[in-house]
């Protein structure tokens, strides 16, 4: 299966989750094409895969805008092969906050009217180093009000790495199927 992955970062952990899954499907041999949503190349002959998977991250409660306008573009194709959203927020991290994290994605699918064969919702990481002062306050606010975190302004990986795994493989099935 010639699979495309397109992703968005900000602070990086989701370009991580992104490689992570290209590894995975590339170790079943199965062929892949990674690319960053927002510097999508003109020349990439998107028809040539035979399955997507789009990875974003969720700030402010939206998916980033370069990974929305992908999907917004290019959802015939993407409705017509198989296809899969991995959504990593925050949100995602904690049984009590996943319906946000839902949420986040029903407003994704219907705003680019794209419907993902699967999904996953995954926890991202904060990495405290990469935001400036505003950034800091509010995402310490946001990590200590949901528990994420023993420590103020500690940096924290919230990736579920086995589940992510298991997603691939389910992926590969149903989309090779």
């Amino acid at each position: 299966m010639n699979v495309l992955i397109a992703y968005t970062t900000t602070e990086g952990q989701t370009r991580k989750i992104a490689e992570t899954a290209a590894g995975q499907l590339s170790h079943r041999g199965h062929s892949v094409t990674l690319i960053d949503a927002g510097e999508e190349s003109a020349e990439l002959d998107l028809k040539a895969f035979d399955a997507f998977i789009l990875a974003g991250s969720v700030h402010q409660e939206q998916h980033q805008k370069a990974i929305k306008n992908f999907a917004t573009a290019h959802r015939d194709l993407l409705n017509a092969r198989p296809s899969a959203l991995i959504s990593v927020s925050l949100s995602a991290a904690l049984e009590e906050t996943r319906p946000e994290a839902q949420n986040y994605v029903e407003r994704f699918a219907s705003v680019t009217g794209w419907q993902p064969l699967m999904i996953l919702l995954l926890g991202g990481a904060v990495r405290f180093a990469e935001y400036d002062y505003f950034q800091e306050q509010v995402v310490k606010f946001i990590v200590m009000k949901r528990g994420l975190a023993s420590e103020a302004g500690a940096d924290g990986e919230f990736t579920d790495w086995k589940a992510l795994e298991k997603f691939v493989d389910a992926f590969v099935e149903r989309g090779s199927g």
